[in-house]
C-alpha cells in the first residue's frame, strides 16, 4: 500500500527571486502590485511563496481553494493583521477589519441597515441624488467641459453613503464644500503605502505623505464627530424615533443590549463604512463607463433596454425597475469579472491548515488572487475576452462552455461576503440607466488604455470623457446601430 506523500512546507514552495533582507518588497510596494502577483501566478502556479522583509507569505490563485478559504472565514482565516493594525492606527477599525465577536455584532447592524426594506425606503433619496449627478453632467455637456468620471462618481457615492449611514446630505455634487471626498480620497493611497513597509517608520518620523494622511483623517474625524453629536441630540429629543440610518441603528442596538458606544468606536465604524461605500462603488461604475466607450455596440444595446423600461422618464423611477435590466447586468458582471475593485485579498491562517498539499502553519500570511481564476479559460470560455453574452441564457448547444460562477467573486464570498452589495448594485444601475438615457460618450483621449492603480482597492487611472446631450444616433458608429450582437475584445 502506497504511503501518503509528505506535505510541503511554505519555504519549499516555488517563487520568484527576492534579494536578502527586503525580499520582494520593492516589487510590491507600488500601485501595480496586484499585476505583479498575477504575473507570478502564471509562472509559478496556483501556490507559491514570496517574502516581504523577513516575513514569508503564501499566494493562492486556485479558485476552488480560494472558495474554501472564504467559506471558512472567520473561524479558520482572518484578514491580515497588518491591515487591521494600519486601520487601527488611524482610528478607523470597523466592519471591514473587525474580527471575531466585534465583526459579528457589527455585521448584524450593517445587514439590518442595508435590508431590502431599508433600501426601498431609501430609494427616493437615491433617485434625487442621481438627478443631481445628471444636472452636473448636463452642465458639463453644455459647457463642453471634460468630466473626470471617478471624481464625480466619488461625490455621488459620498452623498449616497452619508445619507444612508448618517442621515446627512452633504450635497457634494452641487456645492463647493465642505467636500469630504477630497480628504477621503487621500486615505486609500496613504494606507496602501503603509501596507508594504519593512517597519512602521512613521511612528518615529512623519514624511510628507504621512502628514497628508494625518490631515485627511483629522478632517474626517471632525466631520463625523459633528454628525454623531447631532444624532445623539436628535435621538435624545425624540426617544421613540425609529432609526432611519446606520448610525441611529447602531445607537439603538447598543442601548437595547445594555452597552455603550464611545465616540471613538462610532467614529471607527461609521468612517470605515463611508470609506468602503465611497471607493468601491464609484470605481466600479467608472470601469463600466470606460467599457461603454470601448464597446459602443453594447452601449447602444443597453440604451435600448433602458429606453424600453423607463421612457419617457430620465432616470429609474421605481425600485422594481432596477431588477429588469438583464443586458445591463450582464455588461456589469463582465466588467467586474475583468476589472474587480478587489482583485486580491490579504488574509492570515488562524490554525494549521493544508492548502494544495502544503502544510501552512497558523499565523501564515496569505494573498488570495480573486481575479486570476475569473480570467482562466477553464473557468470562463475565452476568459481573457470581454463578452457580456456569457452572462445571458445560452443558445442550445453552448451549455457546456465553461462558465464557473464560483470563480467570480467581485463582492467576496462566504460568511464575510460584502453586506453592501445590494446597495452597490442599486447605485450602479441607477447611474448607468441615467447615463444611457441622457448622454452620448466621447473619450477625451480615444485609444488610450486606462491603467489599473491599487490604493486599498483597484481604481481606473483617469477616466476622462466629454458628455454630449443625447443625439438620435447616440454618438457611435452607424454600423453599431444595425448590429444585434456585441463584439468581444481581448482583455488588455
Amino acid at each position: 500500500m502506497a504511503q501518503p506523500q509528505p506535505l510541503t512546507q511554505p519555504r519549499d514552495l516555488p517563487g520568484p527571486y527576492g534579494p536578502p533582507l527586503i525580499g520582494h518588497l520593492l516589487q510590491l510596494n507600488s500601485e501595480r502590485s496586484h499585476l505583479t502577483l498575477e504575473r507570478w501566478a502564471e509562472r509559478y502556479g496556483p501556490l507559491f511563496q514570496i517574502r516581504l522583509g523577513r516575513s514569508r507569505l503564501v499566494v493562492v490563485s486556485d479558485h476552488g481553494t480560494i472558495q474554501r478559504i472564504l467559506e471558512q472565514r472567520p473561524q479558520s482565516f482572518r484578514r491580515n493583521r497588518v491591515i487591521e493594525d494600519r486601520f487601527t492606527e488611524i482610528r478607523i477599525n470597523g466592519l471591514f477589519t473587525a474580527e471575531g465577536e466585534d465583526w459579528r455584532q457589527q455585521r448584524r447592524t450593517v445587514v439590518a441597515a442595508l435590508s431590502r426594506t431599508r433600501l426601498a425606503n431609501f430609494f427616493p433619496k437615491l433617485k434625487a441624488t442621481t438627478a443631481r449627478l445628471q444636472r452636473r453632467w448636463t452642465a458639463a455637456a453644455d459647457g463642453n467641459q471634460p468630466v473626470d468620471v471617478c471624481r464625480d462618481l466619488t461625490r455621488f457615492t459620498v452623498d449616497v453613503t452619508m445619507q444612508l449611514a448618517f442621515g446627512v446630505d452633504p450635497n457634494t455634487l452641487e456645492t463647493p464644500g465642505p467636500v469630504i471626498q477630497q480628504h477621503l480620497e487621500k486615505i486609500g493611497p496613504g494606507l496602501q503605502r503603509r501596507f508594504f513597509t519593512l517597519f512602521p517608520y512613521w511612528r518615529l518620523v512623519r514624511l510628507p505623505p504621512d502628514r497628508v494622511l494625518d490631515h485627511a483623517v483629522k478632517v474626517l474625524e471632525r466631520e463625523v464627530e459633528a454628525i454623531v453629536r447631532a444624532t445623539r441630540e436628535h435621538m435624545a429629543a425624540h426617544p421613540h424615533h425609529e432609526p432611519t440610518n446606520f448610525l441611529e441603528a447602531m445607537l439603538v442596538i447598543a442601548e437595547r443590549e445594555g452597552s455603550t458606544l464611545s465616540s471613538a468606536e462610532l467614529l471607527a465604524h461609521t468612517s470605515q463604512l463611508l470609506l468602503a461605500g465611497e471607493d468601491t462603488t464609484s470605481y466600479t461604475i467608472s470601469w463600466i463607463i470606460h467599457y461603454f466607450t470601448k464597446f459602443p455596440e453594447a452601449f447602444v444595446r443597453v440604451r435600448r433596454e433602458v429606453d424600453e423600461l423607463i421612457a419617457p422618464a430620465q432616470t429609474l423611477d421605481e425600485l422594481q425597475q432596477a431588477n429588469h435590466l438583464p443586458f445591463l447586468d450582464a455588461f456589469c458582471n463582465e466588467v467586474m469579472r475583468l476589472k474587480p475593485v478587489a482583485p486580491h485579498m490579504a488574509l492570515e491562517t488562524l490554525e494549521d491548515t493544508e492548502i494544495l498539499g502544503c502544510l501552512v502553519p497558523r499565523g501564515t500570511k496569505l494573498f488570495v488572487l480573486l481575479r486570476h481564476g475569473a480570467t482562466r479559460k477553464e473557468n470562463f470560455a475565452g476568459g481573457d475576452y470581454f463578452d457580456p453574452e456569457r452572462w445571458l441564457p445560452r443558445p442550445v448547444g453552448n451549455e457546456k462552455q465553461p462558465h464557473n460562477t464560483q470563480a467570480f467573486a467581485p463582492f467576496g464570498a462566504g460568511p464575510r461576503i460584502c453586506p453592501g452589495r445590494n446597495l452597490a448594485m442599486l447605485e450602479i444601475r441607477a447611474v448607468l440607466a441615467m447615463l444611457c438615457r441622457n448622454f452620448d460618450l466621447e473619450p477625451v483621449n480615444p485609444g488610450r488604455e486606462v491603467e489599473e492603480k491599487m490604493a486599498v482597492v483597484m481604481r481606473p487611472d483617469h477616466v476622462l470623457l466629454r458628455l454630449k446631450r443625447r443625439s438620435p444616433h447616440g454618438g457611435v458608429p452607424a454600423e453599431a446601430l444595425t448590429r444585434g450582437g456585441v463584439s468581444v475584445g481581448r482583455q488588455p
